[in-house]
Parts: structure tokens; C-alpha cells; sequence
């Protein structure tokens, strides 16, 4: 994979730490292999729309999430989602029992972007965390029924290229780590034409992008990936904490994480790399809650997708058993 790359996963293990052996702690031969636990994803969907989670193999004692808050399977989005959309991006690790998924849901004819993640232990559902992104949530991103397939997200790796589940935790760590109080140092490895998708806006490459979100004054978002994070712009991105590597779809190249991105909101210009004063995103505290997709291919980032949702700030992260908060400097 080259020099670069060695050294950056060698950095990546290390700041993982503790994070990947969690993550992956429990991963063994799962009595669901892949067309298994993309069948209960399938399910999933069809129960959700009947609001009727009898339908699903549950395990005595199932955690259910929904935007960070645990709730009784049954409750939140399974009371009112009426309708399920076409977009579909499914992401599916059998070596840990694990599946999630991207798609669009409608309430009441209204859109909203949906994350779920699966765990299935003995065939029973032991685990369900999901992201409902609705329109009044996303803070001014895109809207869910522009989202299109990528073809890079569903083509496989052929199976002596494929990475380790640590090797593809440890290329999002790295990610995380450029961004987070971002100063122009990149860890981690771009292809020349990585795009970016957040709550369905293009955030990379777009040359037009459209007049929703905070401002751009920078032109930040006419940037490819890399060359966004060697502007220094993300600064205001204070702690990414609650670093979650769940899902590794080696097959496909997959890696999906989760995490806090937290905003002191106390900068109110920033000096970029190439000595532009620009102003900065946040002027209050902040924090998004992440769900975040990538895709490596050749040793390297080629297409990220997230979702990109409002939190109070500081709000802990109720799967992370010992919660990563950074007092302010």
C-alpha cells in the first residue's frame, strides 16, 4: 500500500488504542452471514413501515436507539413512519453480526433520511441504533430525495486486496483526526477524486453548491477532500469524541463510524494556511451527532457519506461505555 499509507495506519492503531479491540472485540463466525442479515434488513423496513416490530427476531432485552436517545422498540419513528423511499445504501459486516443502512422514510408524506445499524447475535436482533434525519433537524443541509447511488459504494474489493477491519477503522480515525481542530495536516489518505455527501448536499467538488447550510466564504465546498482539510479551515471543529468503528464491510470496502463533533463556538474568524481571515462556521456552542461512511479503494479515501444532525451540546453518547468528554481549554 506504500510508505505513506504504512505509516498512516501504523499512527491510526495507535490512537485507536483501546477502540478497535471494543469494537471488534466480539467478532466471530455469526450464525447470520451476509444474505442473512441483509434479508433482516430488508425486514427491518417492512416492519417499520407496518410499525409492528413483532415482525423482526428480537433478543429478550434488545437495545433500541433513535438520534442518540434509547427508546422502547416500537416507539419514535416506528409510530409514524407511513412510507419507505427508494434510495437505499446498505453496509453489512457477517464477521461481526453486524448490518446498517441509508435510506429515505416518509412521515406523513414528509421526507427524512434514516440510519439503522443491526446487531444479531444467535439470529436474534440484540441491537438497534438508528439516525431519523427530519427536515427541522439538519439545520439547513440537503434534502433527503436528492440522494443518488454512488457506484463506488457497491462495488466489491477483490478479496486479496481487501483491508482488516483495524487497517479500515484505523483510515476513519485518521479522517477524524485531520479534521478535528484542523491546522492543515492531513493523516490520511485522499484519491485525487474523493467526494464528500453530508445530510444530501455535495460538500466537495461542487462547483455550484447550493445556498443552504452555513455560509462558504471560503469556497471550501468547490474543494476536493483533501484539499479542503490542508486549508486549515475546520478549525472550529474542537473534540470529534465518541469514536465509534462499527461496521466493516470488507467486501465492499466499507467502513462505517460514529461520533460527536462538538464546536466551542468562541472563534470568530480563522486565519487559513494560505494567510485568508476568514469568518468562522459556529459563533455558539455546537454539536453535531455523526453517522459517517466511507469508502477505501487502493489504500485510500475515495467517497464519504454522513449524516449530519443537530445536538445539544456536549450530549453524551449513550453506546459509548466510558464517555470521551474534553472539559473546554
Amino acid at each position: 500500500m506504500g510508505r505513506t499509507l504504512t505509516v498512516m495506519l501504523a499512527a491510526g492503531l495507535l490512537l485507536l488504542g483501546a477502540a478497535a479491540p471494543r469494537a471488534f472485540a466480539q467478532a466471530s463466525a455469526p450464525a447470520c452471514d451476509r444474505a442473512c442479515l441483509s434479508g433482516l434488513l430488508d425486514a427491518y423496513l417492512v416492519a417499520l413501515k407496518a410499525h409492528d416490530p413483532s415482525r423482526l427476531p428480537l433478543a429478550e432485552g434488545v437495545r433500541f436507539t433513535e438520534n442518540g436517545v434509547p427508546l422502547a422498540v416500537g416507539d419514535g419513528a416506528w409510530r409514524t413512519v407511513d412510507q419507505i423511499g427508494g434510495y437505499r445504501l446498505p453496509f453489512i459486516d457477517p464477521e461481526d453480526g453486524q448490518a446498517g443502512m441509508y435510506g429515505v422514510v416518509f412521515e406523513d408524506g414528509k421526507p427524512a433520511q434514516l440510519m439503522v445499524r443491526l446487531k444479531v447475535e444467535a439470529g436474534r436482533i440484540t441491537e438497534i441504533e438508528t439516525i431519523v434525519l427530519r427536515p427541522q433537524d439538519n439545520n439547513g443541509f440537503g434534502q433527503p430525495l436528492a440522494l443518488k447511488p454512488r457506484a463506488a459504494f457497491y462495488e466489491e474489493v477483490p478479496e486479496d486486496q481487501r483491508l482488516t477491519k483495524v487497517q479500515l477503522a484505523a483510515m476513519a480515525n485518521a479522517y477524524f483526526d485531520t479534521l478535528q481542530q484542523n491546522n492543515g495536516t492531513v493523516f490520511a489518505p485522499f484519491a485525487a477524486d474523493c467526494n464528500r455527501i453530508e445530510s444530501g448536499v455535495q460538500t466537495t467538488n461542487n462547483p455550484a453548491p447550493p445556498q443552504v447550510g452555513r455560509p462558504d466564504p471560503a469556497g471550501i465546498k468547490k474543494m476536493g477532500c483533501e484539499a479542503q482539510f490542508k486549508t486549515g479551515f475546520f478549525r472550529f471543529v474542537t473534540h470529534i469524541r465518541d469514536r465509534r468503528f462499527l461496521i466493516a464491510d470488507r467486501q465492499k470496502g466499507l467502513i462505517y463510524a460514529a461520533a460527536f463533533f462538538d464546536h466551542q463556538g468562541d472563534l470568530r474568524t480563522e486565519t487559513l494556511t494560505d494567510g485568508r481571515v476568514v469568518p468562522t462556521q459556529y459563533d455558539t456552542p455546537w454539536t453535531w451527532q455523526i453517522g459517517e461512511l466511507f469508502k477505501v479503494k487502493d489504500g485510500k479515501i475515495h467517497e464519504v457519506e454522513a449524516l449530519v444532525m443537530h445536538a445539544p451540546y456536549g450530549l453524551q453518547d449513550v453506546w459509548t461505555d466510558h464517555p470521551q468528554w474534553k472539559p473546554a481549554h
